[in-house]
């Protein structure tokens, strides 16, 4: 337990704690400080702490950076992999808005498919209609231009084959 400097209370748990590599001392030792920053309850003073003290020898030093490079060198490797793997599924990911699109697209054409059917049906109708306007029937000649009665012919029929 830590005193709070300003009012004497003890604090118990830390609000932060972290650690550090302080100075090189005389004999040619480095010491790693984990250090707490404490809250006094009573007066909210912030204060810090020096929770422990540990020697380190540069031999150790060394091995913890080289430790720590090879796991910086692995998570570059795995960043590396996803940044792929993200790219590769907003490609897909487009991929499929582009066919979303286009799926939905299918009803609309359909309808003006329907909506296309029905309209050449009615022209072909009509053009059937307009046809029967336009040519008269066979046999049939108009009474403006009926023959007299010794002219009268009668209508040849075609021979089937």
């Amino acid at each position: 337990m830590v005193k709070c400097p300003k009012c004497g209370v003890e604090v118990t748990n830390p609000v932060k704690v972290w650690s550090m590599i302080g100075k090189m001392s005389k004999s040619g030792e480095l010491l790693q400080l984990t250090i707490g920053l404490y809250e006094c309850m009573n007066c909210k003073k912030r204060f810090r702490n020096v929770i422990r003290k540990e020697k380190i020898s540069i031999k150790e030093l060394v091995q913890k950076i080289k430790v720590l490079e090879e796991m910086a060198m692995e998570a570059a490797k795995k960043r590396a992999e996803l940044e792929e793997k993200v790219k590769a599924l907003e490609e897909e990911k487009a991929c499929l808005l582009a066919e979303i699109e286009a799926l939905k697209a299918i009803p609309e054409l359909e309808a003006k498919f329907s909506t296309l059917e029905c309209e050449i049906t009615k022209l072909k109708e009509e053009k059937k209609a307009l046809e029967e306007k336009v040519t008269p029937p066979p046999c049939e000649v108009a009474p403006a231009e009926a023959p007299a009665p010794s002219e009268e012919k009668p209508c040849e029929e075609k021979p089937s084959e």
